[in-house]
């Protein structure tokens, strides 16, 4: 082989090598393990989050036999089976009958109807969470009533109402008779007979309003708990974009945390916890889409809901929602000046503005006594003898006074009444079966 050959065939060797390393380089792929992605701000959960009809809720059903004859029950357990089963119907055909109505407290509580009632309206955004429908265009709508008719059913349908109390509304459905047909038999009808169901008398207050009150006196249980205090940290590393970045100072009762521009106060001698966001101050108008969702998703976020908090107020003018604790029994649970038994929230256009609660959670059970509440005739009495308008009487409920000494929780039974837009604790000299725990 002469030496102008090996040059040839050391040549063409080169080459192949460097076709054969610039093919790998382009092909070459790393085995880079995968990372996960990174967490700026630590997730918090101070309880389990919890799904919006477990939020939203009716908190009465009344059943109407004739204009003689009314029963009730606020009992949760009952009220959970009744939702359960009208979740199963499918409603379709909606219909704006606003414009039939002429009163609309007779046409709710008509001799052969079932009322379910929730504390506030609803949005339609809720609508599906609570009903089944397979039309996909509900027509947009708020209601605070949902009516069972039981006596007109048609061959194949019968009518379920969707009423707004508040913006005089009627939207009509129709769902199948069969389960018309089975709600009478299976609720209906054996409301009067049961221990679950009180006997109920109507009571006109004026602008053709009509609440249903109890015709006996009801027996109570006063309690005593202990309360068990939330960590403030947690809720500081929930409400704070950057926790890192926030000083914490300790005034003359409690905790305050601030990063310069937001506040969360937290004050241990009124058991509150409250957090204000000045930049997202709520005094410029804007539209309050999704509010009420913006507020669950909000307090789920952090698992917020330490006990059993419920929907009972929204006012999206001023872009305000409120919850307020229920008793295992269905009774609401009211705090008058100091607001302990509630979570408020004010929104601004894009963040929430204040965020108001308690600063514990309810533990466990340490006394409980038995009293005994006056009637709602009685009630009635006492409210006319003492001079009330009572065309400005908006409700009239029993339920819970709350108040709180060191660890120590009260619960007191009570009349509460709305008088004006407000809820207020109703003083009446009742029937007491137990101590009284000092704090009158």
């Amino acid at each position: 082989m002469t030496y102008e050959n090996i040059k040839s065939l050391i040549l063409v060797i080169l080459v192949g090598f460097s076709v054969l390393l610039t093919w790998s380089i382009w092909t070459y792929q790393p085995n880079y393990e995968i990372m996960e992605k990174a967490k700026t701000v630590q997730e918090v959960e101070i309880s389990a989050p919890k799904d919006a009809k477990e939020i939203i809720k009716p908190d009465r059903i009344y059943y109407h036999y004739d204009k003689d004859r009314h029963y009730g029950t606020i009992d949760p357990n009952e009220i959970e089976k009744v939702m359960a089963e009208i979740s199963r119907w499918d409603f379709s055909d909606f219909v704006n009958i606003s414009s039939q109505i002429k009163n609309y407290s007779s046409f709710i509580h008509n001799p052969g109807n079932a009322v379910i009632l929730f504390p506030d309206s609803i949005p339609t955004e809720f609508f599906r969470t609570i009903i089944n429908t397979k039309e996909k265009k509900i027509p947009e709508f708020y209601f605070d009533r949902i009516v069972i008719d039981l006596e007109e059913v048609q061959k194949d349908h019968g009518f379920v109402y969707f009423v707004s109390t508040e913006n005089e509304e009627v939207y009509r459905s129709h769902v199948s008779a069969s389960f018309v047909h089975n709600f009478r038999n299976s609720f209906f009808k054996n409301a009067e007979y049961s221990l679950k169901y009180a006997k109920y008398f109507p009571y006109k207050t004026g602008n053709d309003r009509i609440l249903f009150l109890p015709v006996e006196e009801t027996k109570m249980q006063r309690y005593q708990y202990l309360s068990t205090p939330l960590d403030s940290e947690k809720f500081m590393n929930a409400l704070f974009k950057n926790p890192s970045v926030v000083q914490k100072n300790h005034p003359t009762s409690g905790e305050e945390y601030t990063n310069g521009s937001s506040l969360m106060r937290v004050n241990d001698d009124e058991s509150t916890l409250q957090y204000i966001n000045p930049v997202e101050n709520n005094e410029s108008s804007f539209i309050s889409n999704n509010l009420l969702k913006r507020s669950i998703d909000f307090i789920n976020e952090h698992g917020g809901w330490t006990d059993n908090y419920r929907f009972v107020s929204m006012d999206e003018l001023n872009h305000q929602v409120l919850f307020r604790l229920y008793d295992d029994k269905g009774y609401p649970v009211f705090s008058e000046e100091s607001g302990i038994s509630e979570i408020s929230q004010t929104w601004g256009q894009n963040e929430i503005y204040k965020y108001f609660r308690s600063n514990f959670s309810i533990g466990s059970r340490v006394e409980a006594s038995e009293m005994t509440l006056s009637s709602g005739e009685e009630v009635i009495q006492f409210l006319e003898s003492e001079g009330y308008n009572m065309d400005n009487l908006e409700d009239l409920v029993l339920g819970y006074t709350m108040e709180k000494n060191a660890r120590i929780l009260y619960l007191e039974p009570s009349w509460y009444y709305r008088y004006n837009h407000t809820w207020s604790k109703l003083s009446m000299n009742e029937i007491e079966g137990g101590p009284n725990h000092g704090l009158e």
